[in-house]
């Protein structure tokens, strides 16, 4: 089973009141820590910049960003980018938009609605 785990690196009050904050997660596999993310809160945006998981395990990419998306939620942010070449499998799946070679983004509500690849694919046919 997967848990997700956040670690802040900012104190409480500015955690609170402030837009520009980095914060990562650790995730771990049956308590064995498998791979982690860092991110950047940024005014409304929130840009995950390091994904590292297990390449045999894409669920776990998934659920390192949808637990990194949500926190940022959490805090006000609205968008999201991403330009982790190793995830550009899973940002697709969640429906992320390209917006140029390498970088992704999306608003948070639509990214955490769920995925269907197979409706997302039929869609663009």
């Amino acid at each position: 089973m997967y848990f997700f785990k956040p670690v802040c690196e900012n104190d409480e009050v500015k955690k609170q009141y402030d837009k520009n904050m980095t914060f990562s997660y650790e995730g771990y596999d049956d308590e064995v820590l498998s791979g982690g993310c860092s991110c950047t809160i940024k005014g409304n945006y929130v840009i995950v910049d390091k994904i590292v998981y297990p390449q045999d395990k894409p669920d776990f990419c998934e659920g390192l960003i949808r637990a990194s998306l949500n926190f940022a939620a959490n805090r006000g942010v609205y968008m999201a980018q991403c330009s982790c070449e190793n995830a550009e499998y899973i940002l697709n799946l969640m429906g992320f938009e390209k917006l140029d070679n390498s970088t992704y983004q999306g608003d948070i509500p639509s990214l955490l609605t769920g995925t269907c690849s197979g409706c997302k694919h039929n869609e663009s046919h």
